[in-house]
């Protein structure tokens, strides 16, 4: 390995993009400035970036209630995991949780969006020995990366956004990496079937929250179209799917790939926490 090309600030990327000074440089103006305009040729996920944890507690309210549960069957694991793959890091808040839970855990992070991963390397500062982010598509072959059996893999809402061919293939994946009686935890934006009362209901939880959080943001309300714009745009461009799969569905094709046993251990209005391991 070339070490000039693929080690950044103590990090491995193996699809060899440097994050150059001025590249660094621009990203953290970004985070600073305005909401940017959706530009045809950035990704969803790099436009993304800096507007991440301001757009969160609009776009998912109950995000810190359900990463604590995750958190807590994380920490429930004996032995204590050594090796974590966090599937779709995004900006790091949520590695940087795992890092400070398990301080003799190596985590390795990735994600397809540098912007992102140049945010989540701003965040992780205090943990450079402890994580390898890697810039990768799902799709991508992101085991290259790996160099030692998985004891945990942690992934929150982003698989959602895969077709569920794409989806199905990174199961078999991910069991392939994992050690023997090892864990997945899985969190996920899922497709519900509830009972229109019900339906109603989680309907108008879910537009109260993200009123009251859009009235918190100066900006919320501006901050929300640019989101919906460039995310309807990436999903009428094949980029994505908008498309989740039902609960039932994300079982049986854990159980397919491999998986022991798969089970939703807990839920809120949109997201759904399954726990699955891999046969010892």
């Amino acid at each position: 390995m070339d070490e000039d090309k693929d080690l950044i600030d103590g990090f491995f990327c193996p699809s060899r993009i440097l994050f150059d000074t001025n590249t660094v440089n621009a990203s953290r103006k970004s985070r600073k400035s305005k909401v940017t305009a959706p530009d045809p040729s950035q990704g969803f996920f790099d436009w993304l970036a800096p507007h991440y944890e301001s757009l969160q507690p609009i776009i998912d309210p109950t995000r810190f209630q359900t990463q604590s549960v995750l958190l807590d069957i994380l920490n429930a694991i004996e032995p204590s995991p050594k090796s974590i793959l966090d599937l779709g890091c995004g900006t790091g808040t949520l590695t940087a949780q795992v890092l400070e839970l398990l301080p003799e855990a190596h985590v390795f992070a990735i994600d397809g969006s540098i912007a992102m991963l140049e945010t989540a390397r701003d965040n992780l500062l205090d943990f450079t020995d402890q994580i390898t982010l890697a810039k990768a598509d799902f799709r991508d072959p992101w085991e290259d990366v790996i160099d030692r059996p998985i004891d945990v893999i942690v992934h929150y809402t982003a698989l959602h956004h895969l077709p569920h061919n794409a989806l199905r293939e990174v199961y078999t994946r991910l069991i392939r990496v994992l050690e023997p009686g090892g864990w997945f935890i899985h969190g996920d934006i899922l497709e519900e079937r509830m009972p229109d009362p019900v339906q109603q209901i989680a309907t108008n939880i879910r537009n109260f929250q993200r009123e009251s959080a859009i009235l918190d943001l100066s900006n919320g309300e501006e901050l929300l179209d640019r989101f919906n714009e460039i995310r309807d745009a990436s999903a009428k461009a094949g980029r994505f799917t908008e498309t989740p799969a039902m609960p039932e569905q994300q079982i049986a094709w854990l159980t397919e790939a491999g998986f022991e046993f798969a089970t939703r251990v807990f839920q809120d209005w949109q997201v759904s926490l399954f726990l699955a391991r891999k046969p010892e």
